[in-house]
């Protein structure tokens, strides 16, 4: 890799600043936010800093790159690999948390409210990530089609059609389906038919947010707060609640928790023209009537997309900055882990509601907060790790055939001294995760309407009757962070430098 990397260094560098380029870009605030602003002043900048961290950066990226890979392929990884592969319950949590997360990647798929495929009048139409309205597949309204309803509109439509037409009845529409060979119309939906985003108010008879449609029970309890339930003008006398209920403990309740319970058993029959809860809504919704599960399914992908690249750059910062601390040493040391100290003191929530009361925060936003503050903690441990690998007899025969700083740096020492930073991941991880769903909580984290962790748990709060809200945030919460957590274990047990030494 150093050697593809010095023939062709411009090439890399000029790729690496277009990269740079396009993140800081990205991630940049508006300086003028008046109609019409122009963005030269941030393209500008941002092109600059870009130009800075693509000369300066790349060498030492390649470096890391080529330090990483030196160590994944050598053989003492492979025992340890060996030996964390026998650790059942860290290696199983490892291929449980890469295949929820790489398939959340194909959530839009499985979990969408617009539909994957539509044929409207012989057309085909692929509509997941379309922006049709409703009138272009026949459809009364406005703006994007309730794919869901539509389904079941085409169903009737068909079966009507085909009625006309065998009774010799058909319409001139039903002659233009026959004579153009058209077919049926269809809806392919997903397999869980709602989005993270979508709201659902109009589909279901109470206010949100609305129970599991599994759990009978609360919808029950959701019906009788709205008053829909057609409650008998007489009381059933003490006779019929002991032998035709068999709830003898009715007798001595009032009216209104008569009825009550009477309606959660299901006794009390609802008002006309009141319907039961449409759909499938494994979790519930949110109040706002946004489906929980899909909420939990595109959070879990944001938490952990966000976490890997939160550790990614605060792993390359701190593994730069550790690395030349410990290998030059003395003054730059002594000086730079003085700025490390100060900077370390800096209150991180008070930054971040200071962005915040600034600007939006968005995911690039609390992505670089979080890096700017995360890299410290592994700068102490390379540092250390470098200042005990430097006086070894391989740097010294590197130094006497003429190795560069950097080859020795990134090729002989850094191979050696990245136990610390494989062991610690999994934990850093975790500490990520944990910022933002605690940041989302706060009002500090991603904006509405993403889906979030922390945000459902702030729902959670502030609905304390509806136990679905709080208790799916916090149990997906907990097993991941759990998984995680076995991850982590199952690495520091693999990777533990004991196994692999000896008395010499």
């Amino acid at each position: 890799m150093n050697e593809h990397y010095e023939k062709y260094s411009v090439i890399y560098k000029i790729l690496a600043t277009l990269l740079f380029w396009g993140i800081f870009y990205l991630i940049c605030p508006s300086f003028d936010k008046t109609v019409g602003a122009s963005h030269t002043p941030e393209a500008i900048t941002t092109f600059v800093i870009a130009l800075i961290c693509g000369i300066w950066l790349t060498p030492v990226l390649v470096g890391a790159f080529g330090a990483f890979s030196m160590f994944f392929t050598s053989p003492i990884f492979k025992r340890r690999w060996r030996k964390f592969q026998s650790l059942k319950r860290g290696y199983y949590s490892f291929i449980i948390v890469i295949t929820l997360f790489v398939l959340s990647f194909f959530a839009e798929f499985m979990i969408n409210g617009n539909a994957i495929y539509v044929k409207y009048k012989g057309q085909c139409y692929f509509t997941l990530f379309s922006t049709k309205r409703a009138k272009d597949f026949g459809m009364k309204g406005y703006g994007s089609p309730n794919y869901r309803t539509m389904k079941e509109l085409y169903k009737k439509n068909n079966a009507e059609r085909a009625e006309r037409i065998k009774n010799n009845k058909a319409t001139p529409e039903d002659l233009e389906y026959q004579n153009n060979n058209w077919g049926d119309d269809w809806v392919w939906l997903t397999i869980y038919p709602y989005g993270d985003t979508e709201s659902l108010l109009s589909e279901q008879p109470c206010r949100p947010p609305h129970p599991p449609t599994w759990h009978e029970t609360e919808w029950r309890k959701s019906y009788f707060e709205e008053q829909m339930f057609d409650l008998p003008a007489v009381r059933p006398t003490d006779d019929t609640l002991i032998n035709k209920y068999n709830h003898p403990d009715w007798v001595k309740l009032g009216d209104s928790q008569l009825y009550y319970e009477m309606a959660l058993e299901g006794l009390i029959p609802l008002q006309e023209g009141v319907e039961k809860p449409k759909g499938f809504h494994l979790l519930g919704t949110d109040d706002r009537g946004r489906d929980v599960f899909a909420r939990m399914v595109y959070g879990f992908r944001i938490s952990m997309a966000f976490a890997l690249i939160v550790t990614f750059f605060s792993y390359i910062i701190g593994i730069s900055i550790g690395a030349l601390l410990g290998y030059y040493g003395g003054w730059f040391d002594i000086i730079v882990q003085r700025i490390v100290e100060i900077w370390s003191a800096m209150p991180f929530l008070y930054t971040v509601m200071i962005f915040a009361a600034i600007m939006i925060p968005n995911f690039w936003m609390l992505a670089g907060i979080l890096v700017m503050f995360g890299w410290m903690g592994m700068t102490y441990y390379i540092r250390a790790e470098f200042l005990r690998e430097k006086s070894k007899d391989y740097v010294a025969a590197a130094r006497a055939i003429g190795c560069t700083d950097s080859t020795i740096i990134f090729k002989h020492i850094l191979p050696n001294a990245l136990t610390p930073v494989i062991s610690f991941a999994p934990f850093a991880i975790v500490a990520n995760i944990s910022s933002l769903v605690s940041l989302d909580f706060l009002g500090f984290g991603l904006p509405a309407p993403t889906s979030s962790w922390g945000e459902l748990l702030g729902q959670g709060l502030a609905n304390l009757t509806k136990p679905w809200l709080i208790l799916s945030p916090i149990t997906a919460f907990f097993i991941t962070l759990l998984l995680v957590s076995f991850i982590g274990e199952a690495i520091r047990e693999a990777f533990d430098p004991k196994q692999y030494s000896r008395l010499r």
